[in-house]
């Protein structure tokens, strides 16, 4: 009769509580110093801040969010972005946020943008119709899937950061009903795809 030892499960049990204190207890650098460097206003935009209300700052916690209102052009757009590395929960599938605040995702698209692809959701409430266009950024690459995001975060947890730079969420909404030009958007505002 071949019994195992009960010190290697006690063992690993040891080691798994050990490593997640570390991972928890031991800071990344965040993304700042690449969100940053977007420029807030260039040649054919401007930009201003736009303060988070109390129920997104209790959404995000510690999370570092950067928020503003971009004119380009005649277009307005409400640009955010969201730096999860004090908060991994903050970056999220962006269509939890969405059909929370009463949105129907009728419809989506990848669009392909510098460094990668975003997607732009086709959105309709009260029979209203607006697009909202998201992307993920590590700095390097531009995508919109969620679970690489997710594979991302926790392999750069796992690595203590040696796998590469935190993905921020970067969600993109125009002010106006209908349809937003988005093709023209990366040469409109090529600071969104620098970071």
């Amino acid at each position: 009769m071949n019994l195992r030892s009960p010190k290697i499960p006690a063992a690993a049990l040891l080691l798994a509580v050990i490593l997640a204190v570390v991972w928890d207890r031991v800071p990344l650098a965040d993304a700042q110093d690449r969100v940053s460097h977007i420029v807030t206003a260039g040649l054919g935009f401007a930009s201003r801040e736009i303060p988070l209300n109390e129920t997104e700052k209790s959404i995000f916690g510690a999370a570092k969010v950067f928020k503003r209102m971009y004119r380009v052009g005649r277009e307005d757009f409400v640009v955010v972005i969201i730096d999860g590395a004090h908060n991994r929960h903050a970056v999220h599938d962006p269509s939890y946020c969405i059909r929370g605040a009463g949105w129907t995702i009728t419809g989506q698209r990848p669009l392909p943008v510098p460094g990668g692809t975003a997607t732009v959701l086709s959105l309709s409430k009260q029979g209203e119709a607006r697009e909202a266009m998201f992307w993920f950024s590590d700095g390097r690459e531009r995508h919109a899937r969620v679970a690489r995001c997710w594979w991302q975060m926790a392999l750069r947890r796992l690595t203590f950061g040696a796998s590469g730079p935190d993905p921020v969420l970067v969600l993109v909404q125009p002010l106006a009903t209908g349809t937003a030009n988005w093709e023209r958007l990366p040469a409109q505002l090529p600071t969104l795809f620098d970071f």
